[in-house]
């Protein structure tokens, strides 16, 4: 029987085909905008792919500035993916793209995984002289990389990307940049952070354009990309002092909004660097509780009053009549100013120097060594030794109920408890107080919130060096100038920089501590220690693991003579470049300069 439509036969078949094709085209043109992150995810991962796959065939027959150039090119194809990949495959982000240095699994510390991906294959593709064997190498790195690559692209029909999970994805990829891209974390050799950074600018940009941002997200995105290629500039020379206050910092800041015109909220999840935080310099954009266990005090007033009262208490010392604050003397920005303190046990000093407690909050380890995670178990730790403090936590409630205004103290801190004077609620009531001595206002934050008068121009030189030709920004990243790798500071790196004995540069003999290879005997980690913070580092002399160097100076010479390799000491394991940095006399002193604007005497109110 003929079909009909409005009395026309035959027009069915014709029309419901032009109908299909308009509701195709529709929902070409109409899909969601997470959908379409997927498809630019999907396209820029078989890019990599092709881009890999062409640079293995041709490892053994291109010349080494063609073999450069196809490296290049993976690279900034990665730049595009980063922010996914690191977000939801964290482990295939290391084995693509991390430091080409031996790890060690967190919850396995005795599990060594050799190093992988781009950085390793850097080294090869800029090793001098090129050779058969460092060819084999570069093939043998690629195949490694293309079966990750292959990995992710069997997982691309399970990837479900989220509103508020782009944004945070792509907020924490920005963090990235600014603590380890632009510092040359990942790029050592060849030097290409900036080119690196305009792609990783750009990803950014048009991700988030799908989501129809406004307009002045877009612009300022775009004014940060523009900044990190403009020419006539290179790695050495690039203004990142005013890059990140004249471009950065107003690109998160409309990245935050535009998130809130859009009405998609912040991610749940708990976080270093706040979900909801307006950028990543702000005052009160770290979170310290995001390091203290589930457990720990919260940190009122009462439990505060009560910690500082414990932290300088010589009765936790049972009778050898030290207080916490006997070596972390508040008045000197919580170190003692000795090279070792003296150990309770013998005419004789500790084994380490005294770290200050400034921002010891915003880091997941504590100690030179990194054996214990919470600073509540450090308390414990500590009061128990028998060189430290000598003391026995168990024994400390029954003479502080005892004592004074103490019954009074805990029953305010710990009021819903029946016996408040605990073992625990010491360990609990010490660490508040040391978590509440974040301090993140120098002059230096000043500077990048916007105050640029607070910085002389050498300041600003050294920073620039420290982020760039001196290459500290590496190890210590900003904005905190640590070793907490961010941007999810969910890990501390430990460093082997060759640490002498003495201060003897013509006659150096390496340190015998052995570092947090005591732990767990793994080779590589042998005389390594977690990388301190450099902030407040001017009131915190002397310096290293075991305070040999007195003077910024010193310090100073060390590293750029290499570290201890470079002092022609034998240190099979360092982490440090050997080479040296070619520091002038003025580069190390506007070194110094930045280093001193981190000195800060205001704490900043959690």
């Amino acid at each position: 029987m003929p079909s009909r439509l409005f009395g026309f036969p035959g027009l069915v078949r014709p029309l419901l085909l032009v109908l299909a094709a308009g509701f195709l085209s529709f929902a070409v043109l109409h899909k969601r905008p997470t959908d379409q992150v997927k498809d630019y995810y999907d396209g820029h991962l078989r890019q990599l792919h092709t881009a890999l796959a062409r640079f293995q065939e041709r490892a053994y027959q291109a010349d080494t500035t063609a073999l450069r150039a196809q490296f290049a090119a993976c690279r900034r194809e990665y730049k595009h993916l980063e922010f996914a990949i690191e977000y939801y495959y964290p482990h295939a982000a290391t084995r693509l793209n991390g430091a080409a240095l031996p790890e060690t699994e967190p919850g396995e510390p005795g599990e060594v995984i050799p190093p992988a991906g781009f950085q390793v294959l850097e080294e090869y593709v800029y090793a001098a002289p090129d050779s058969r064997a460092n060819r084999d190498e570069i093939r043998q790195e690629l195949d490694n990389m293309l079966f990750e690559v292959r990995r992710l692209e069997q997982q691309v029909p399970f990837l479900a990307f989220g509103d508020a999970e782009v944004f945070d994805a792509v907020r924490l990829n920005l963090y990235r940049l600014a603590a380890k891209g632009v510092s040359g974390f990942d790029s050592p050799a060849a030097h290409a952070s900036l080119p690196e950074a305009a792609a990783t600018l750009k990803a950014s940009r048009e991700v988030l354009a799908v989501f129809g941002v406004p307009a002045a997200l877009t612009t300022q995105l775009a004014r940060c990309e523009a900044a990190a290629a403009a020419p006539r500039q290179d790695f050495n020379s690039f203004d990142r002092a005013h890059f990140f206050v004249r471009y950065f910092n107003p690109a998160l800041a409309a990245l935050r909004q535009a998130q809130v015109q859009l009405q998609i909220p912040p991610v749940a999840a708990k976080r270093a660097v706040r979900a909801n935080a307006t950028g990543y310099f702000v005052a009160d954009a770290f979170d310290p509780s995001f390091f203290a266990p589930a457990d720990a005090a919260q940190p009122t007033p009462a439990v505060l009053k009560l910690g500082e009262a414990l932290f300088k208490e010589p009765l936790l010392s049972g009778k050898a009549g030290r207080s916490c604050a006997s070596c972390h003397a508040p008045e000197r920005a919580y170190v003692d100013g000795l090279k070792v303190n003296s150990s309770l046990l013998a005419d004789a000093g500790l084994e380490r120097n005294t770290p200050t407690l400034l921002n010891a909050a915003l880091q997941p380890d504590q100690f030179y060594d990194s054996r214990v995670h919470f600073l509540e178990d450090q308390v414990h730790a500590v009061v128990s030794n028998k060189a430290e403090m000598g003391g026995q936590l168990s024994e400390a409630p029954a003479v502080l109920r005892k004592k004074g205004a103490y019954p009074k103290l805990f029953a305010q801190a710990f009021a819903s408890e029946k016996q408040p004077v605990s073992e625990r609620n010491i360990r609990r009531a010490v660490a508040a107080y040391v978590r509440s001595l974040v301090r993140l206002n120098s002059r230096f934050d000043q500077f990048l919130r916007g105050d640029t008068t607070v910085l002389s121009r050498q300041e600003v030189l050294g920073f620039n060096l420290f982020m760039g030709k001196a290459q500290c920004g590496t190890c210590h990243y900003m904005p905190l100038f640590n070793g907490t790798v961010p941007p999810l500071y969910d890990k501390s790196e430990s460093e082997v920089l060759g640490v002498p004995t003495t201060a003897d540069t013509l006659h150096p003999v390496l340190d015998a501590d052995p570092g947090k290879f005591l732990l767990y005997g793994v080779a590589h980690q042998k005389h390594a220690f977690k990388t301190p913070t450099v902030r407040n580092a001017a009131l915190t002399a002397p310096y290293m693991h075991n305070g040999v160097y007195q003077t910024l100076e010193q310090v100073m010479d060390f590293y750029n003579r290499g570290g201890g390799t470079g002092l022609g000491l034998t240190v099979p394991t360092q982490t440090l470049a050997e080479d040296r940095l070619n520091l002038s006399q003025a580069e190390q002193q506007a070194l110094i300069a930045f280093i001193k604007s981190l000195s800060d005497s205001q704490e900043v109110a959690y």
